[in-house]
This record gives structure tokens, C-alpha cells and sequence, in this order.
């Protein structure tokens, strides 16, 4: 059994903020570790695509809806639609994408902050499309949310769900 501090700086390491392991099992159990982390990130991933592409299939939904069946007017819906949806979004992935079995406040503003600056690219790409370009708003709505999506992507992985480094 492994006891004490067995990774330490050296000439190799030099210049990082890793230390270096010299003895290799504890190089295995890191890069066991690591592999372990891309899977699940990968998972991650893969359940955060779902849920956004099922979410942009109801807002579109719920966008005709407060559009054509209540003649709102296009910002009007466009906005409503998208808070709703981000709500929503949060729920789900926090629970079902990232594993937390009570919503935090914390990570729920900083998901709404992330959102916030998707639905600005959002909104000005689908409004700019269908207002300026003479674009249909249902194509203008697809453009906008993969602008958005892109956003989204960054700022969910990268932000509201990081987890520290592990040391």
C-alpha cells in the first residue's frame, strides 16, 4: 500500500502546476482517472445535445403557438418562448445531464446568466433574420438557435457546470 506524498516537482515537471508522479501506480490511477472523465464527459455531452435539441423542438412549438395562434407580436414571443425554455432546460439538466438531485441556486443563476447571453444571440439572430433580412421566422429561428447553441455549449461546460481541476 501506497503512503505519503509520492508525486513531487521535479526538473520534468518544472514551469507546471502538476506535480510529477514518478511512481506508476499512481500514473495508472490518474490516467485511469482521466479516461474515466472523457467518458463521462462525453456523456454529458451527448444527454446536454438531446435535451437542447428537444427543447428547441418545443420552443418552436410554443413560438407558433404565441405567434400565429395568439398573434403576439414576434420579439414578444420570441423572448417568452425562450424563458420558458430555459427554465425548463435548467431542470432538466441539472438533474438528468449533470447528476444533482436538488437544483442549486447558485448554479441556477449562473445557468440563467449563460442563457441570458444565449438569448440575446438568439434573439438578435431570429428577429434580425426575420425583421431586416426578410427571412421566414422559422428559418431565422433555426439560424438563431445554433448561434445560441454555440454559446450555450461554451458557457455550460466551461462555466455553470466546471468542476474544479482535480489535484
Amino acid at each position: 500500500m501506497l503512503t505519503g506524498s509520492y508525486c513531487v516537482k521535479s526538473a520534468r515537471a518544472r514551469g507546471s502546476t502538476e506535480p510529477f508522479c514518478d511512481v506508476p501506480e499512481i500514473r495508472h490511477a490518474r490516467s485511469g482517472y482521466a479516461i474515466f472523465r472523457g467518458v463521462q464527459r462525453s456523456r454529458q455531452l451527448g444527454l446536454w445535445v438531446v435535451v437542447g435539441a428537444t427543447a428547441a423542438g418545443v420552443e418552436l412549438l410554443l413560438l407558433r403557438g404565441l405567434y400565429e395562434g395568439l398573434g403576439w407580436a414576434l420579439p414578444l414571443a420570441t423572448a417568452i418562448a425562450a424563458e420558458v425554455l430555459i427554465l425548463a432546460k435548467f431542470a432538466v439538466s441539472d438533474r438528468f445531464v449533470f447528476g444533482y438531485r436538488v437544483p442549486g441556486l447558485t448554479r441556477l443563476l449562473k445557468y440563467h446568466g449563460a442563457a441570458l447571453g444565449a438569448l440575446v444571440v438568439y434573439w438578435l439572430v431570429t428577429n434580425g433574420l426575420a425583421g431586416m433580412g426578410n427571412v421566414a421566422y422559422v428559418f431565422a429561428f433555426i439560424v438563431g438557435t445554433g448561434a445560441a447553441f454555440a454559446w450555450s455549449l461554451l458557457t455550460n461546460f466551461l462555466w455553470v457546470w466546471a468542476r474544479p481541476a482535480r489535484t
